[in-house]
């Protein structure tokens, strides 16, 4: 439950893994209401790109299960996954960090720990040999996000950046090179000259 949640809360929110990892159960930093939940990072915490009149502000995600009538949707809803999390491991916190590593003496996740098991769960995905990286689920969420016909302005405001350029540059240009994959193979294109999910300059 620990890697689902931390997988529905990193695609759904497009969020780094610092932020994640500074998200935190203190009172009033997690605000579930009927239509979603609002995650605050601990204060302490600094973005890579929080200026003097820029920060990233809170995250929000929708409560999917209660805005769609296809029982499935519940297994897939970040809200449900994440209060169903707190729920089960309020009584073996001795941090108040949101992920905790699920076993004794269940201390806080550290950002390589978060970033260890992200690459796990999305690495049977990947379809090259390149190395995988856990901001590649950060590149792909927002890119689908923007073929699904999400605008610029809440892609940025999600993801917390402050221009395009670096969206455009390093993650929609990915997805966009993987486009026509299925009418390559059927033409009987090689493949293997793709450019990768991320290229290696590209660490965003």
């Amino acid at each position: 439950m620990t890697h689902k949640t931390l997988f529905l809360l990193a695609a759904a929110s497009a969020r780094r893994r610092s932020e994640l990892h500074a998200l935190t159960t203190k009172r009033g930093f997690i605000r579930f209401s009927h239509n979603g939940v609002y995650l605050i990072p601990d204060p302490t915490f600094l973005t890579k790109n929080e200026t003097a009149s820029f920060s990233p502000g809170e995250i929000y995600l929708p409560n999917i299960s209660s805005s769609s009538s296809i029982r499935e949707d519940r297994k897939i809803c970040p809200v449900q996954a994440l209060r169903w999390y707190i729920e089960k491991t309020k009584n073996i916190r001795s941090s108040e960090r949101l992920f905790l590593i699920p076993r004794s003496p269940y201390n806080p996740a550290s950002k390589d720990t978060l970033s260890r098991w992200i690459v796990n769960l999305i690495t049977p995905h990947i379809d090259n040999d390149d190395p995988v990286h856990a901001h590649q689920l950060r590149a792909h969420a927002t890119s689908k996000a923007w073929f699904n016909g999400v605008s610029l302005s809440d892609i940025l405001k999600a993801a917390a950046w402050k221009t395009p350029s670096t969206f455009v540059s390093c993650y929609l240009t990915d997805v966009a090179s993987n486009e026509g994959a299925f009418a390559r193979s059927v033409l009987g294109i090689s493949d293997q000259h793709r450019r990768p999910v991320l290229p290696p300059s590209c660490r965003c």
